[in-house]
């Protein structure tokens, strides 16, 4: 048994290190927590790519969450299986054969409202080409740049005449307005909430203008994991946060204030240790943990508060610690620095309650963009 920090693990023996460990109750906890956060459930368009589950994605929409982001086609066909009533692919399509499939999608879940975003000419061109070929309506929301400069269109008259645009294409639809405001990752509450409330009055603006031209603008989705309650709260509009389903030491360091918990961890197992340095090697490479983040932030031991990863290969992650070094064969539950980029690492995640005890094996069906797969070769 591995107790840490209130995480139990009842025969980490049975799990082939390093595993990604999901804890039922906490997962569940962070979706009751989103939802009042937001007013209800209803106000929320969670994006999937962090937990990548049909299974997560279920457990939300038995709690009333129905409407989903995602970034690929393969999380797409995740959440339309899963029961989604409403999907936004918030990402942009520049090539005719993602736009087919896409609207294959859009086919086969007849029931489902599904919409992409846009914010070129570009775009729309593609867009609307493969829609015509199809003779089927896609809505599309205008993807707005509020200052990340990552990818949209600045709000002002360039941008309304695009707007007009997809409301005139006849397979088009002109469906609303989409902006991610992840460069405003404050740590500062005042802060947080100054920038997004920033956001909220330009997209008000924006929209009377879009509106005083005639024009409809059913949706206004919005945010991430720092800014999302404020969306939400909003009249008219839709937070869309995504790490707060399993949380991770990135946020938990920032957003003291938000009632999430960590529901994803890594167990990983001391392979070697050299007690005259004071380190201590595991099997957590970046191959099973995410690099993005410096490299002492990626990664914190539950037992082992002080100890820092100071060395980091494809199958090794080495760390040095004052003090006592553990044992070799000792397990550990390490804490990711960053968790969606993690969770793509593997396969799926097993579940356990509340008393350590595996009862699941969630897979990670969407870790591809697509899953469909081409044509195998016969001969290498």
């Amino acid at each position: 048994m591995i107790v840490n920090d209130g995480y139990r693990i009842a025969r980490p023996d049975e799990l082939p290190t390093p595993a990604m460990i999901v804890f039922r109750d906490h997962v569940q906890h962070n979706i009751r927590s989103v939802c009042e956060l937001a007013n209800g459930a209803g106000n929320l368009f969670t994006h999937v790519k962090t937990h990548k589950s049909p299974a997560v994605t279920r457990m939300q929409i038995e709690r009333g969450i129905d409407q989903f982001k995602c970034a690929t086609l393969s999380e797409l066909e995740m959440i339309l299986r899963a029961g989604a009533r409403r999907a936004i692919l918030a990402y942009h399509l520049t090539q005719a054969c993602k736009v087919e499939r896409l609207l294959e999608l859009v086919a086969a879940y007849p029931d489902q409202w599904i919409a992409t975003i846009a914010s070129s000419l570009r775009h729309l061109q593609v867009l609307g080409d493969v829609a015509a070929r199809h003779a089927r309506r896609l809505p599309v929301l205008l993807d707005v740049d509020d200052g990340m400069h990552r990818t949209g269109i600045r709000m002002g008259p360039e941008a309304v005449t695009m707007y007009r645009d997809i409301d005139r294409h006849p397979f088009l639809e002109a469906a609303g307005l989409h902006l991610y405001d992840g460069h405003e990752s404050f740590a500062d509450v005042n802060l947080r909430a100054n920038a997004a409330l920033r956001h909220i009055e330009a997209l008000q603006e924006f929209r009377r203008q879009i509106e005083s031209a005639g024009l409809p603008v059913p949706f206004i989705v919005a945010g991430g994991a720092y800014s999302f309650p404020y969306y939400a709260r909003t009249e008219g509009m839709y937070g869309a946060p995504g790490s707060f389903i399993y949380w991770d030491a990135r946020c938990r360091l920032d957003m003291p204030d938000m009632p999430f918990r960590n529901a994803a961890l890594i167990l990983t197992q001391v392979v070697d240790r050299h007690p005259q340095l004071g380190t201590f090697t595991t099997d957590i490479g970046y191959k099973n943990i995410c690099s993005d983040q410096p490299i002492g932030a990626r990664v914190r031991l539950l037992s082992h508060e002080a100890a820092v990863l100071v060395m980091h290969s494809e199958e090794y992650g080495v760390f040095r610690v004052p003090g006592g070094v553990p044992a070799i064969g000792d397990y550990l539950l390490a804490e990711p620095g960053h968790i969606g980029p993690t969770t793509v690492r593997y396969p799926g995640s097993h579940v356990v309650d509340a008393e350590g005890t595996v009862i699941d094996f969630q897979e990670h069906t969407a870790r591809d963009r697509d899953i469909r797969r081409p044509p195998q070769a016969s001969v290498w």
